[in-house]
């Protein structure tokens, strides 16, 4: 299915926060979300900070940047970008945690794991005004997102992209289109099915597919349920992938024939040479994220990460990311870039253009009971020998 038709009608501001479901769409506003009233929209008028040049490093997914871009980076503006790439956003919150500013200085995080760093201790707000790249976020992004602001209006994160995880299928093998979770566990598809490497993400999927409203805040008796569900998937997983871009290599070459993707995913393998690709929305319910980049407390190399974020976060580079890896991203001025350079109809396709669509969606953050589900996890996994 095409991503715009997760949602039947456009949604004003007003309509948005009238509702707490996408029309069509099965996606229920989280639970776990912080409640919130729009407060008064202040533009910060601040110096800005001391812009520096020099290396610094960031712990990141790999579709957050291509080599192009650091390429420029270091040619034009004496930046060099020096990536360090993670799986799950525990991995990169205990890593953070071990090492801190001294040996990371920018990380990646998704919507409300950005509170828990900041709740830790592990990052610092900045005056996001400061960077004249955020002139070209959507108001949402800068405004409209509580769990990447401070109280007092500072950004916890420079917000980055969103999208719903959704499961993609080979037609081609999977003829009949399916309306429910329940397809990964058909028997038919022994070894078919691949997914990220994120825990708290997999069981948060499991959960969804018993039915758990809110399934990155299960009780006990959940998680042994949602342990339960994984174990009995093992046997058509044929791997869990550590960065999304092995998935659409894995689609394109037809060595698997379903997984839990971003949106985009169709559009990906067809560039990868690979077969037609459908997607659909569990009627269950889903999880999706919203991600941005943090700045780590006391980081060594703080201001060479905020001089990368102003020159490199801008619209021209934000939309050859979208066209690299496809799902939607924060930046409007990337949306007008990719209306002028005939590229309108994929952004729209995808939701681009409707940013709002992310807050109706069951967000990722770090489940209440971490030690639990991971624990969980591992013994699932172990099962399979």
């Amino acid at each position: 299915m095409k991503a715009n038709e997760l949602f039947n009608r456009k949604m004003n501001r007003r309509s948005f926060l009238g509702t707490t479901l996408g029309a069509g769409a099965g996606l229920a506003l989280s639970s776990a979300m912080p409640s919130w009233s729009p407060a008064g929209r202040v533009v910060r008028a601040e110096e800005g900070p001391k812009f520096a040049e020099g290396g610094f490093n960031w712990l990141t997914w790999s579709d957050h940047y291509f080599p192009e871009q650091l390429t420029e980076a270091s040619t034009l503006y004496n930046i060099q970008a020096n990536p360090s790439l993670f799986s799950d956003n525990s991995e990169a919150f205990l890593k953070v945690q071990q090492v801190g500013g001294k040996q990371i200085d920018m990380v990646s995080g998704d919507a409300l794991w950005v509170k828990k760093y900041y709740e830790e201790g592990l990052i610092e707000p900045f005056d996001i005004w400061s960077l004249k790249s955020a002139k070209g976020l959507f108001d949402i992004a800068l405004f409209d997102l509580p769990f990447f602001m401070t109280d007092d209006g500072m950004h916890l994160a420079f917000p980055f992209g969103w999208s719903p995880v959704v499961v993609a299928y080979n037609p081609k093998y999977v003829p009949e289109a399916p309306t429910s979770w329940e397809v990964l566990w058909d028997p038919k598809y022994k070894g078919k099915v691949a997914m990220e490497l994120q825990p708290f993400d997999v069981m948060a999927m499991m959960g969804k597919s018993l039915g758990i409203q809110n399934s990155y805040d299960m009780t006990p008796e959940q998680i042994e349920a949602a342990k339960k569900q994984l174990i009995a998937l093992l046997p058509n997983i044929l791997k869990f992938v550590e960065q999304n871009v092995e998935l659409v290599t894995l689609l394109a070459d037809e060595s698997i024939w379903l997984a839990t993707v971003n949106l985009g995913i169709e559009d990906r393998v067809k560039d990868a040479g690979g077969p037609e690709i459908k997607t659909f929305v569990p009627k269950e319910g889903i999880v999706g994220w919203m991600d941005g980049e943090m700045i780590v407390k006391d980081a060594v190399n703080k201001d060479v990460a905020l001089n990368f974020l102003d020159k490199m976060e801008t619209g021209e580079w934000i939309a050859k990311n979208f066209l690299e890896y496809g799902r939607p991203l924060l930046n409007r001025d990337a949306y007008h870039w990719l209306v002028k350079n005939g590229y309108e109809e994929r952004a729209k396709r995808y939701l681009f253009d409707q940013p709002e669509v992310a807050l109706t969606m069951t967000l990722k953050g770090p489940s209440q009971n971490l030690d639990a589900t991971i624990a969980a996890f591992n013994e699932a996994l172990a099962t399979a020998g």
